[in-house]
């Protein structure tokens, strides 16, 4: 049975016993009601039976004085008569659904009709003139002027009406004693009811909790669990839960332990490449310093000797001009002097120089892992500034406009290699406009939704130049590529070092770009931040 069922249970077993005490109690409510109800009609009814009685006495007495006096105009007043009427009326309606108290009005009603007759015989006789037949009729004791037919009645009526009224309230005291009585039975019966309830809910479930605590205990110290629960309600649920859950963790922990042991082996043979690569970097970096070194020798051997040879061939031409040879072989000679060897050296010459700059470049690649970065927080629109500043030869050459965005964020970064970073890219946009209209160039930064992750902020470089192929995209950050080698001279390097840099940062860069109208370079940097954290 399911902890709810359980606990509904609990919640409807006193429910149902107080629901059967309260439909107790609201029957002995409509007793009480219905007793009470019934005492006030007796007490309306005695107080109509006097609201009868009073009018009856005044006429009795308003008679006699007008007889002495000699005044019939009191004498059985109509008015009168119909309010009595409307009174023994309601005295009949109320007491309608009693048969003997009905037949009791009726009789009263019966003797109000004999004494409104001798009344209106006695105003008659008044108007005749007989007053001392009246006053001889006021004097027999048995005449028809006497009320106590009337009273006697009356008081019968009145006395029936008090004895119901009597055995009414002991009904209606009897009801509310119950009423009573009741109350605290039903207070009592659901305290005891609820309370077994509850004890025999706890009895069911109070050991299985324990076990279900202690099996918590355990799966929490890593021990090995108790027995499982039997039943199929949330507290066997939850035991199977911490019985899988402990399964579970034991098989992670079998597998944690070989995932551990793949992991230090891996970790041993991680460490042996990072050696091997490390003497590997190394060995290249010797490499590449020994091919530089030994072959700037035969380099700067070339270009001299290539130098001497241009000046022998000067004097070899002046030589010429001084023999005494036909004008026909002289030109022979110059042109195969000037021309030839000449053109000759110029490409010796272009290619030492070529080859100079690309061991250079080569150099400057190599060392740039070994640079150690001073990071500090940097102000890019200083950075720019002096960036434009320097460059502002080229810009009036190439006739552009550099615009650098106000209130450009800090930056968390080398400063020389930052600068480097911006200073490769503006001179690149500069390089790199198209002839066949005015070059406009912005350095911003990136804001909105398009802006970097947190912690990080992404500048940009634009321009409106020659733009780069969508082919060639994916090769603008490697080494020696070159698209534009005819716009400007270079090795191919700069973007390749940019990269470097801007990812020894934390950074990294991408560029977008529409061949014919102009590329954008983004550079997403960290902030201080996010280089402390």
């Amino acid at each position: 049975m399911r902890l709810l069922t359980k606990g509904l249970l609990i919640v409807a077993i006193p429910s149902l016993f107080e629901v059967l005490l309260l439909a107790a109690l609201f029957k002995l409510q409509g007793d009480a009601a219905e007793a009470e109800r019934w005492a006030v009609h007796s007490v309306q009814v005695i107080n109509q039976a006097a609201e009868v009685r009073e009018p009856m006495l005044v006429e009795s007495a308003s008679i006699r004085n007008a007889i002495l006096l000699n005044q019939f105009e009191p004498i059985s007043r109509p008015e009168m008569w119909s309010d009595l009427e409307i009174k023994i009326g309601e005295l009949s309606r109320l007491v309608s659904d009693n048969p003997s108290q009905s037949a009791l009005v009726r009789e009263i009603h019966t003797t109000i009709g004999q004494y409104r007759n001798w009344a209106d015989s006695a105003r008659a006789l008044m108007q005749r003139g007989q007053r001392d037949e009246l006053i001889r009729q006021l004097r027999d004791d048995e005449g028809p002027h006497r009320l106590s037919s009337f009273l006697n009645h009356l008081d019968r009526f009145t006395a029936e009406e008090r004895h119901l009224g009597v055995l009414r309230n002991g009904v209606l005291q009897a009801a509310r004693t119950s009423q009573t009585w009741l109350l605290i039975a039903a207070v009592l019966g659901s305290i005891v009811t609820a309370a077994l309830a509850s004890l025999a809910f706890t009895r069911s479930i109070g050991s299985r909790i324990a076990i279900l605590i202690d099996n918590a205990q355990r799966l929490a110290d890593g021990q090995v669990l108790a027995a499982r629960i039997e039943g199929d309600d949330e507290i066997c649920q939850l035991d199977n839960a911490l019985h899988r859950s402990s399964e579970r963790l034991n098989e992670a922990s079998r597998l944690a332990l070989i995932y551990r042991a793949e992991l230090e082996q891996r970790a041993a043979e991680l460490a042996e490449v990072n050696t091997d690569l490390r003497q590997q970097t190394q060995d290249n970096e010797m490499f590449i310093y020994s091919v530089s070194h030994d072959l700037r020798s035969p380099l700067v051997n070339l270009q001299g000797f290539s130098k001497e040879i241009t000046h022998a061939t000067r004097d070899l031409v002046a030589e010429v001009e001084r023999l005494a040879v036909p004008e026909a072989d002289k030109a022979r000679l110059r042109t195969l002097v000037q021309d030839d060897i000449d053109t000759s050296l110029r490409f010796i010459q272009n290619a030492v120089t070529r080859s100079a700059g690309i061991i250079d470049a080569m150099l400057r690649l190599s060392r740039m892992g070994r640079v150690e970065l001073q990071p500090a927080l940097l102000d890019i629109n200083a950075i720019g500034q002096r960036i434009v500043s320097a460059m502002s030869g080229s810009i009036r050459a190439k006739g552009a406009v550099v615009e650098i965005e106000p209130d450009l964020p800090a930056a968390w970064g080398d400063p020389t290699a930052i600068e480097q970073v911006f200073g490769n890219l503006l001179g690149n946009a500069v390089n790199y406009l198209d002839p066949a209209r005015a070059g406009h160039i912005t350095l911003g930064v990136v804001k909105g939704e398009q802006a970097a992750e947190p912690g990080m902020v992404t500048f940009f470089v634009r321009d409106n130049g020659l733009g780069i192929p969508a082919a060639y995209m994916g090769k603008m950050f490697i080494a020696f590529q070159r698209l534009h080698g005819n716009a400007a001279p270079g090795e191919g390097i700069g973007l390749a070092l940019v990269k470097r840099v801007v990812e020894r940062h934390g950074g990294r860069i991408w560029v977008e770009s529409v061949q014919g109208q102009g590329s954008c370079f983004f550079v997403a940097l960290p902030t201080k931040a996010a280089a402390s954290a």
